[in-house]
């Protein structure tokens, strides 16, 4: 489950913002989100200035939840908007769709189209601490591209077993792809690929908890290997929580490169992490700062490394209803064949309506 060492975070607990499931027999309920918002960057790269605005319903999700008791099963229907530049491109369909069998033992083996363990940051806006991602660079040259430079999976077809504990939590993953290089043919023979995840999380009495994970997928498409190792604590004390994350990942596909745009058959390291404070000042609201980093070497002779800072406020007007503001810098350096120095600058107001 992603983010499952984190739900009981200060700031869910401060904004008393959540998405009640609405229920319509013993066996069906639904539940969703709508996420608009107003951003604008400033970027420079290389001497040359852009700017971009963005108002719109960034991602409207519904999901449908079934329980047929051990059986259990979501389908999740998102729209993902054109002007959206955590996503960069418009998307309506199935984003997530697995039935779940639990065991009395507390294990539950799931199969279909689910989301990836790995990571700290959930995928939806209503569980995230801010408005952007920890490695969005905020690219105003091209509202079309996010510049997301994360190395994380995402969503992956497959079967996968978890078990959970009072404290701790276990999950095994065989899937088609994890890094969405070819997946539409689950190994063989000809461009076809298999993956497989892992992870783990310990919580302890102390507030302190512990999350390890990893990916590894083999590509014939790629024709390369690639793997990423996921590991973040967080220390809950009081309206405080802390969180430290570390990302590492090798690929001799260059599956990971920056936006996609220097992928190409060549051995590729990437190192990121991320460091967040957030601090429940009211039953209400919530601050949080974060510095996030990210460094690419690419053997195309790509390299780029990123530093970001985000400041965001939180405020609950209801249960149901809940608005961020946001401001980031990016301050950064790109070499491909000649270096040049990148810079971002995003102020973004988001309004989330859940239900």
């Amino acid at each position: 489950m992603k983010n499952k060492i984190a739900i009981a975070s200060a700031f869910l607990a401060a904004s008393s913002f959540s998405t009640a499931e609405i229920v319509i027999n013993d066996f069906l309920s639904f539940e969703g989100f709508v996420d608009m918002s107003y951003s604008h960057v400033d970027s420079e790269f290389g001497g040359a200035d852009a700017s971009d605005n963005g108002f719109a319903v960034d991602q409207v999700e519904i999901s449908w939840l079934f329980d047929f008791n051990p059986v259990t099963a979501q389908i999740d229907l998102t729209h993902l908007g054109s002007d959206n530049d955590r996503v960069g491109n418009e998307n309506t369909g199935v984003e997530q769709a697995f039935a779940t069998y639990h065991m009395d033992n507390g294990g539950a083996i799931t199969a279909g189209l689910y989301a990836s363990m790995l990571g700290f940051e959930a995928f939806e806006p209503t569980g995230l601490y801010q408005y952007s991602f920890a490695y969005d660079l905020h690219d105003g040259f091209d509202a079309t591209n996010n510049s997301n430079v994360t190395i994380l999976p995402g969503y992956s077809q497959g079967v996968k077993y978890t078990y959970e504990a009072d404290n701790s939590f276990f999950g095994i993953s065989l899937q088609d792809s994890v890094f969405g290089t070819d997946n539409d043919r689950f190994g063989g023979s000809g461009a076809s690929s298999f993956g497989i995840e892992a992870a783990y999380a310990l919580t302890m009495d102390n507030g302190v908890s512990w999350f390890l994970g990893g990916a590894f997928e083999d590509s014939d498409a790629t024709e390369g290997d690639s793997y990423v190792i996921n590991t973040y604590v967080t220390f809950e004390t009081g309206a405080w929580l802390f969180a430290a994350e570390l990302n590492y990942g090798e690929s001799e596909a260059g599956v990971f490169a920056l936006g996609d745009n220097f992928g190409s058959d060549l051995e590729e390291e990437v190192l990121s992490f991320l460091l967040m404070a957030n601090f429940a000042y009211s039953d209400q609201a919530s601050v949080t700062g974060r510095i996030s980093y990210a460094d690419h070497e690419h053997d195309a002779g790509f390299e780029a490394e990123f530093v970001k800072f985000t400041l965001a406020h939180g405020y609950a007007f209801t249960d149901n209803l809940f608005l961020v503001n946001e401001i980031s810098y990016v301050d950064g350096d790109i070499d491909a064949g000649g270096s040049a120095d990148y810079e971002s600058l995003l102020f973004a107001t988001e309004l989330i309506f859940s239900f």
